[in-house]
């Protein structure tokens, strides 16, 4: 499975995005491949693999890469959408409220929504607000 990000024409795979920004990064620090390659204890054709998306750097391959460049992590990804930004702001302000498995409940609630499409996520939404206002409604009428 491809993660693709961006909308409409442009979308593209994550890790040719990250493949793009190492390459940026890495200019941006006038290094080579194998200069890279030799910071973080890799060849220069593993470089070359990341910058075209061809292989995607592992975890620890990746704050490896942040520490020479002097970056986040966040840096290499693309920029979260504000819908995203909302979700993570609710869901810590419910964490001081919530213990760990119902903000569990509540994320997978939010990866079972972005798993359906079109219709079928809004069948599954409409069931969520179903129960909520059932709910709703029968603590009202106490």
């Amino acid at each position: 499975m491809q993660l693709m990000i961006g909308s409409g024409g442009r979308k593209m795979e994550l890790s040719k995005y990250v493949g793009k920004k190492i390459r940026e990064y890495r200019k941006k620090n006038n290094m080579t491949q194998k200069e890279l390659g030799d910071k973080i204890g890799v060849k220069n054709n593993t470089i070359s693999a990341y910058e075209r998306g061809a292989i995607s750097p592992e975890q620890d391959m990746l704050f490896e890469l942040c520490k020479v460049f002097n970056i986040s992590v966040n840096d290499l990804f693309p920029p979260k959408d504000n819908a995203t930004d909302e979700l993570e702001r609710a869901l810590k302000m419910a964490s001081s409220n919530l213990d760990a498995d119902q903000i569990e409940l509540l994320n997978s609630l939010i990866e079972k929504t972005l798993t359906y499409k079109g219709e079928d996520r809004e069948k599954f939404l409409e069931s969520i607000r179903f129960i909520v206002e059932y709910h709703d409604k029968m603590n009202n009428d106490n």
